[in-house]
């Protein structure tokens, strides 16, 4: 090794001295070179890639995939009666019920499956009625700790029972006096005999209408029936001046499109005549627009209103 160098350094003292300072300086390039390669990651280092909210995204994902996958293998459980008592508990939110002619919506909130509801319905379709509690017990689709869960909460109406069973001034009543723009949802359980679930969609359908004018404007609430508001009619008070109205110059889109007698159509031309002509002057302007008949005029009347 030493004398194959000796004769390499001998070999380059035999070259020219323009051959020599050339040999010199590519040796000194490839020495740059090799350290700056070797120094510079440590010199100038990259910027660290923050991937945490990539991953918390990542998490988020699989956390919502698991909950379909679990809700999905709950479903075919309770489907096939195969559910334990602590998964039915988690499932069946009871309240009271009276399983005749029971709403669909009611039994979804009550925790059933579609496959169970559309069994109940087809059920009652062929003439069926449950005069007993134990008639539900009966139904193939419910298992034995679903029925046990349910049965404490099942209210079926005596074909026998009195229609009227409270006083109220001097007339016979089954319910209680309520100012239905005040009453909360427990409120309408207590005094209306209201089931829970039809308390709390009148509750939510007053506060998208901003309020109630007139009592017969509950059979606009899905499930509320027009024979049911007549019954409790006597008991209902509605105080119009409770009403939230909106402001036909000052209402943001969102806002009216939200009020169940405004459509998107007819907020776009609110929107947009505001926006060509300015400010509404009275309420009476709306009724140049096509979409507004005059029954509508009168429906939205006590809900809107125009800034001076």
């Amino acid at each position: 090794m030493l004398k194959r160098l000796r004769h390499i350094i001998r070999l380059f003292f035999t070259l020219s001295k323009g051959e020599q300072n050339g040999i010199i300086v590519l040796l000194i390039l490839i020495l740059l070179v090799s350290t700056a390669y070797y120094t510079l990651p440590f010199v100038f280092q990259p910027d660290k890639e923050d991937f945490t909210a990539f991953e918390k995204e990542i998490a988020s994902f699989r956390e919502e995939q698991q909950k379909v996958h679990d809700s999905i293998r709950i479903i075919r459980l309770q489907n096939a009666g195969q559910m334990d008592r602590n998964l039915a508990s988690q499932k069946i939110k009871p309240f009271k019920f009276d399983p005749n002619k029971l709403p669909v919506e009611a039994w979804e909130a009550l925790g059933l499956t579609d496959k169970q509801i559309k069994s109940i319905k087809k059920y009652e379709a062929n003439g069926g009625t449950f005069r007993w509690k134990k008639d539900l017990k009966k139904m193939y689709a419910i298992s034995e700790i679903e029925y046990e869960l349910l049965e404490p909460y099942i209210k079926i109406k005596s074909r026998f029972e009195p229609k009227d069973e409270k006083v109220i001034g001097n007339r016979n009543a089954f319910y209680a006096h309520v100012e239905m723009n005040k009453a909360d949802s427990a409120l309408l359980v207590k005094r209306l005999k209201l089931a829970p679930w039809l308390a709390a969609r009148v509750v939510k359908y007053r506060n998208l209408l901003g309020g109630f004018y007139q009592k017969q404007q509950l059979s606009e609430v899905y499930g509320f029936r027009s024979s049911e508001v007549a019954k409790r009619g006597k008991a209902i008070r509605v105080d119009a001046t409770l009403i939230q109205k909106l402001d036909l110059n000052n209402s943001t889109f969102k806002q009216l499109v939200r009020h169940p007698y405004i459509s998107y159509e007819f907020t776009q031309y609110i929107v947009n005549t505001r926006k060509a002509k300015g400010d509404f002057k009275s309420i009476q302007e709306i009724q140049e627009s096509p979409l507004v008949s005059e029954s509508l005029f009168y429906k939205l009347k006590p809900y809107i209103k125009v800034s001076e």
